[in-house]
């Protein structure tokens, strides 16, 4: 197998949808089954099960954006019940079908299929970039499917925000709800109600409060306190569409101290100073670069000591659609902005002893800047 920058030829791709929805978006299929998908310049070949080659073919005139013919195992010459390796049997024999000698496939492609190809004399090269870069540049129905998700999680947050408002603050400096500490876990489901009221939902959503939001990704459980800060971060698929969104806030019940306030200004004056950099043709890497700059001149430089990064220790945004994340990365790299991309602008700031703070919103590339997808309001302390 070799490597390449850029995909040419035939690409070839297998897993359900959910685990690889480029499939989806060049088929219009939906399926929890793994299949198998070739793409050509002008045709591609949709290897599915029997019970499925119906609805696929029904999705592919729909939606399909090159000629599709769907495929049968049967079709294909390959016995009825053979399970083992049916991915690297159903590459192999659509490979033999349209004659390809050389496949391009990502870096998550199955071994045992490209292994199964290479002994029948087909030349595997994994691709270095996506292979279907044109996902970036959001098409007006899939702006509208990203909004919906954008939406749902706004009202998310607004719930989010007002349970958080109601409740007291008891002697210990615990919040309280209905006579009970408030925890991660009761906004988590708060949240979760929410979403599926929308059609959505979101497995993984972050209700962290005080030193562990100081770890951009942890979830978040037990009692809240008050004066802390509280991360939550919502992002919600489309339970049809299957279209994502995110949108972050950090928020304290309570008083905030003078240094957490400071690092919320800062954060939010960084994603300002990202925001005015986004236009078609700009450089990512420069957009990341504005906001960094914007946190070190406040006072909050990125360090690392031993195995622990203290500061702003993540990329500024990414891209959203049918995956959480997704290109253009807004980070390091070579990247540039076009029209129709949809990208998250998120700065962050982590110091451990205080806890973090993330603000996030999911925007589109305009032609002539960029507009929120679903403002929501931005506040500290509630």
């Amino acid at each position: 197998m070799r490597t390449s920058r850029r995909a040419t030829g035939w690409i070839l791709l297998a897993g359900d949808t959910a685990h690889c929805p480029d499939i989806r978006y060049a088929t219009g299929f939906v399926t929890a089954d793994p299949v198998v998908l070739l793409m050509g310049a002008r045709e591609q070949f949709l290897v599915v099960p029997n019970m499925e080659a119906r609805r696929a073919r029904e999705a592919a005139s729909r939606r399909a954006r090159r000629a599709t013919s769907v495929l049968t195992p049967g079709m294909l010459g390959i016995p009825r019940g053979r399970l083992r390796n049916r991915m690297a049997q159903w590459a192999a024999g659509v490979a033999r079908r349209a004659r390809a000698r050389r496949v391009h496939v990502p870096g998550d492609f199955p071994l045992a299929a490209a292994r199964e190809l290479e002994k029948r004399g087909v030349r595997v090269v994994v691709g270095r970039s996506a292979p279907l870069p044109e996902r970036a540049v959001k098409s007006p129905e899939e702006i509208l499917r990203i909004t919906e998700a954008q939406q749902a999680a706004v009202i998310a947050m607004r719930g989010a925000h007002a349970l958080l408002a109601a409740c007291r603050i008891d002697a210990g400096g615990c919040l309280r709800a209905g006579g009970a500490r408030l925890t991660a876990e009761a906004v988590r489901q708060t949240i979760t109600d929410i979403l599926l009221a929308h059609n959505c939902f979101c497995k993984e959503t972050i209700v962290s409060c005080g030193a562990a939001s100081a770890d951009p990704h942890a979830r978040g459980e037990g009692p809240l306190r008050a004066h802390a800060p509280i991360v939550i971060d919502i992002f919600p698929q489309h339970m049809e569409h299957e279209y994502w969104g995110d949108l972050t806030r950090t928020v304290v019940r309570g008083r905030a101290a003078p240094r957490l306030r400071h690092m919320y200004q800062a954060v939010r004056a960084a994603q300002a100073a990202a925001l005015g950099a986004i236009r078609p043709g700009a450089r990512c890497e420069a957009v990341h670069r504005r906001a960094a700059r914007e946190l070190a001149r406040r006072g909050f430089e990125t360090v690392t000591e031993g195995d622990e990064a203290r500061g702003f220790i993540h990329g500024t945004g990414h891209g959203v659609g049918l995956s959480i994340h997704e290109r253009p990365s807004l980070s390091r790299g070579d990247d540039r902005l076009e029209a129709g991309n949809v990208v998250t602008v998120e700065p962050g700031l982590y110091y451990p002893e205080i806890g973090g703070v993330r603000i996030e919103d999911t925007v589109l590339v305009t032609r002539s800047g960029w507009r929120y997808l679903a403002p929501c309001e931005k506040k500290l302390e509630i």
